[in-house]
């Protein structure tokens, strides 16, 4: 296989999920896209130096590493939430609920969203990880150069950190 059919390959296996590990970040499509974008091309410039199996976490941290570059250079965070471009997830049968049932349904979505802010970085990307992207622990450990153990307990604490934060309010 050619370079450039591995990287359409590669591009198609991953790009989703690079999108939304980008725009976790940014809270911007188009910042997202063109973290994507610097990530591929990053790729492209290394794929005959790496392996089909290491790909996937080369992208994110790039995506990462890139984000953080950027940050440092603006020095302006902006809190995910408040983005107008900020994408509510769907959730069956909202199409049935009454008005006052879908803006309870958007409270809670934000209560979790702003639970999960307060969370400490590496707690909070193991979270949404682990649950926006279906990672497994393994993948999460390899990612972040923890043991199976260290992701699975750092995973557990964010979520008994979430419950607390979401029951006290």
């Amino acid at each position: 296989m050619s370079g450039d059919e591995l990287l359409a390959k590669m591009y198609q296996k991953y790009a989703q999920d690079c999108y939304l590990y980008a725009f976790y970040f940014t809270k911007n499509k188009e910042q997202a896209q063109d973290l994507v974008g610097e990530a591929f091309l990053v790729l492209a410039e290394s794929l005959d130096e790496m392996k089909e199996k290491q790909i996937k976490f080369f992208l994110l941290k790039i995506i990462k590493n890139r984000f953080i570059d950027w940050t440092r250079k603006q020095q302006v965070r902006h809190r995910w939430w408040q983005s107008p471009q900020v994408q509510t997830f769907e959730i069956e049968g909202v199409n049935q609920l009454t008005p006052l049932d879908e803006m309870m349904v958007q409270e809670k979505k934000r209560a979790l969203y702003i639970g999960i802010e307060k969370l400490p970085q590496d707690t909070r990307e193991v979270i949404l990880l682990y649950y926006f992207l279906d990672w497994r622990i393994d993948d999460i450990a390899t990612y972040k150069e923890w043991s199976y153990t260290q992701a699975k307990n750092r995973l557990y604490r964010g979520r008994q950190l979430l419950k607390e934060d979401l029951t006290n309010e």
